[in-house]
């Protein structure tokens, strides 16, 4: 079930007694848990337990499932690593488990709260135990969210907020997270403090505040590139050396980086607008607006042949040939020849 949808019906106080958490998105988890103890109330410490299935085995988790609390009228139970869910899992249940397991999911403790958290959302459907978990549980969909989608959640939250953010401050906040959800809720909460003193957030503020990441550092790389901004390309690059970034990483991050510049102009000159270009390619819009603006110094047949170069010192570099952090310089000449 959606995320949001779920948090709704807690908040309403409709609590089921198994809860499957799908996904490694820490934010949205966190979210999810501070919910629903919210709702439990004056839930006793003692009643809250945390089993790491790969340290006990299922029957002890289900031994604790149907405990009942001295003190509280709930009991919640948190299972970590619960990978059994998953195809070509390693953590196989035995016969007895699966079919004790089956049972508990027929007729749970309603005093218990068993939660399972699995954080691969790949799950094997084919498996008898993962349908009758689609079916018995409520299951909790917490996938690391796409660009577009963070980018919502983001400005949704911004805009119950007491203070302001300008779209620019938006924008540059969430090139610089990576368009990454839990670090942006990280860097806005930040943000709010220091936007309680004149009410408004800028994009001054955000440079000021917020870090750069190396892929934001390596964005403004490859717009300096695609602009054919020589000397600011060389500072850059040299500057990330000096933060002793590998050469070849870089190199792959600037390829991916041409690779969404390739892809929206492709795209823009078949008549699709930024809207269309960015979902049929997943990326929010800000960032193929982006793309089509550092793309405009290079024809497409140049950009294409560019981007064919890229390619082949990418695998250059991966196979030994020649220095690595040569190779950079020698795209650049041969950019300027473009």
């Amino acid at each position: 079930m959606e995320f949001q949808q779920v948090m709704q019906q807690i908040n309403k106080k409709q609590i089921d007694p198994i809860y499957t958490v799908v996904g490694s998105e820490n934010y949205l988890k966190n979210h999810f848990m501070e919910g629903l103890f919210q709702q439990l109330g004056g839930i006793d410490v003692l009643d809250i337990s945390r089993i790491d299935l790969q340290e006990v085995t299922m029957n002890d988790v289900l031994d604790e499932a149907e405990m009942f609390s001295f003190f509280s009228d709930y009991r919640v139970l948190i299972v970590s690593n619960a990978t059994f869910l998953n195809s070509q899992s390693k953590n196989k249940l035995t016969d007895s488990e699966q079919k004790r397991l089956l049972g508990y999911l027929d007729n749970p403790n309603q005093a218990s709260i068993l939660i399972f958290n699995v954080e691969n959302p790949s799950l094997d459907k084919r498996k008898k135990l993962t349908k009758s978990f689609n079916k018995q549980t409520k299951m909790v969909d917490i996938s690391e969210l796409d660009e577009g989608q963070v980018a919502r959640y983001v400005q949704s939250y911004i805009n119950n907020l007491d203070i302001s953010f300008t779209r620019e401050a938006v924008e540059e906040l969430l090139i610089r997270v990576n368009y990454q959800l839990t670090n942006a809720m990280t860097e806005v909460n930040k943000l709010e403090i220091f936007g309680q003193t004149d009410g408004r957030i800028t994009l001054d503020s955000v440079r000021s505040l917020v870090p750069r990441t190396l892929e934001s550092d390596v964005f403004q790389l490859t717009n300096a590139v695609a602009n054919k901004n020589i000397t600011q390309a060389i500072q850059i690059y040299q500057d990330l050396l000096l933060m002793r970034h590998e050469p070849i990483a870089l190199h792959a991050l600037m390829v991916s980086q041409f690779r969404v510049i390739v892809q929206s102009m492709i795209l823009g000159r078949q008549g699709m607008n930024q809207a269309d270009i960015a979902k049929q390619l997943g990326i929010h819009p800000y960032r193929v607006k982006l793309a089509l603006t550092s793309g405009r110094s290079l024809q497409l047949p140049e950009l294409l042949n560019f981007y064919v170069e890229m390619a082949e010192v990418d695998f250059g570099m991966k196979t030994g040939v020649g220095d690595k952090e040569t190779h950079f310089y020698i795209l650049l000449s041969k950019l300027t020849s473009l």
